[in-house]
């Protein structure tokens, strides 16, 4: 249950999946509730379409595992190829952190969701990408560094994701 929720958070945001937990106390209490009650109150309070979370979670033995495939830096151009090797499709929140040790955040959205999460980093610049279709493994973006050195990137640098394999997650130069 507490991984649920923890992913819950990842996909949905903290302040979303709070209030979800508060509605659906106040909303089911001395009930019983089923789960499509516990998705459909997370939808109304996010504005997300969960019935993929909902399925992959509770009804495959569908696993989180993606992995940074690729990165190539031509300064002021770096594109980053991410691999999606598990077969649960989930939004990635990626940081660049570069050699001044500035950061640059990118949001991959799962294209199920039809939504955008906040985002957990109010510090750090966010590009939104285009969404990453679930039937494709691979998935490219090209980004312009601005002529700085990359140091590493990190896929979910909140380590909130239940990625079976999180060695894959960090590439550093």
């Amino acid at each position: 249950g507490a991984v649920f929720i923890t992913q819950l958070a990842y996909v949905i945001g903290w302040e979303d999946t709070f209030e979800t937990l508060k509605r659906f106390y106040h909303d089911f209490k001395f009930s019983h509730p089923t789960p499509n009650d516990f998705k459909r109150t997370a939808e109304r309070v996010s504005g997300a379409v969960l019935d993929w979370y909902l399925v992959d979670w509770t009804q495959t033995v569908n696993t989180i595992d993606y992995a940074i495939k690729n990165v190539e830096v031509k300064n002021p151009t770096a594109t980053i190829t991410l691999e999606r090797i598990g077969l649960m499709p989930m939004p990635l929140d990626i940081v660049v952190v570069y050699e001044d040790q500035s950061s640059e955040s990118f949001y991959v959205p799962n294209t199920l969701m039809r939504h955008t999460k906040p985002n957990p980093y109010p510090n750090i610049k966010r590009t939104e990408l285009k969404g990453w279709d679930w039937a494709h493994t691979t998935y490219n973006f090209s980004f312009n560094t601005n002529g700085k050195k990359v140091k590493a990137v990190v896929i979910d640098p909140s380590k909130l994701m239940a990625d079976v394999d999180a060695s894959n997650n960090v590439k550093e130069f």
